[in-house]
C-alpha cells in the first residue's frame, strides 16, 4: 500500500510539472486572434507540440478545409497526435479533421455534429475531433491540421482555442542502445 501512495504522488508530481509548463506558454501567447502557443521540449527534445490560444472560423463552404494549426518539423520519422473541438451553430453534418506532411494526407478522423435524427434546428452543437498519423521526411516538412464541414453551412462553423498538434520524433525507436 505504501509503494502505491508513493507511485501515484511521483506521478501526480510529474503531472503538476508538465501542466504548468503547458499553462505558463498559454499566459504567454499574446492575444492576438490567431496568435499560436509554440511550446518546444515538453518532455525530451524530440517533442513538438503546437496550441491554439484562439478560435479558428472554418470555411461555410461544404468541403473547404481550413488549416487550423501548422509546424515545420526537420528531416526525420515523425508521429503525430491531434485534437480539436469544432463548434456548430446546425447539426446533422460530418465534420473531417484531416493531418497533412506537405499536401499529402497523413491521418485523419470524421465525427457528426449533432444528431441526424433532430434535423436542422437552433442551439449550439460541439464536438471533439482526434485525429493520429505518421510520416517520414528527407528535409524540413510543414505538418498541419485541417478541418472542415461536408455541406454548406448558413453560418461558418469554428475551432474552439486550445487545439493542439502534438508531434514525437520516432528516429531510432526499435534500435538498441549503444
Amino acid at each position: 500500500m505504501k509503494k502505491s501512495s508513493q507511485l501515484m504522488a511521483v506521478l501526480g508530481i510529474g503531472g503538476l510539472v508538465a501542466g504548468s509548463l503547458l499553462t505558463a506558454s498559454s499566459a504567454s501567447a499574446g492575444t492576438g486572434r490567431t496568435a499560436v502557443v509554440a511550446e518546444r521540449h515538453l518532455t525530451t527534445s524530440q517533442d513538438v507540440v503546437r496550441q491554439t490560444s484562439a478560435g479558428v472560423l472554418l470555411s461555410a463552404a461544404g468541403g473547404t478545409p481550413t488549416t487550423v494549426i501548422s509546424e515545420t518539423v526537420p528531416a526525420g520519422s515523425w508521429v503525430l497526435s491531434s485534437n480539436a473541438t469544432l463548434v456548430s451553430w446546425e447539426p446533422s453534418d460530418y465534420t473531417r479533421c484531416t493531418l497533412y506532411a506537405g499536401e499529402t494526407v497523413v491521418g485523419g478522423a470524421t465525427s457528426m455534429i449533432g444528431n441526424a435524427a433532430t434535423g436542422a434546428g437552433s442551439g449550439v452543437y460541439a464536438a471533439t475531433i482526434a485525429a493520429q498519423g505518421a510520416f517520414s521526411s528527407t528535409g524540413p516538412t510543414t505538418v498541419s491540421l485541417r478541418c472542415g464541414h461536408d455541406a454548406t453551412r448558413n453560418r461558418a462553423p469554428y475551432v474552439d482555442p486550445g487545439a493542439t498538434l502534438w508531434l514525437h520524433r520516432s528516429d531510432g525507436l526499435g534500435q538498441p542502445k549503444r
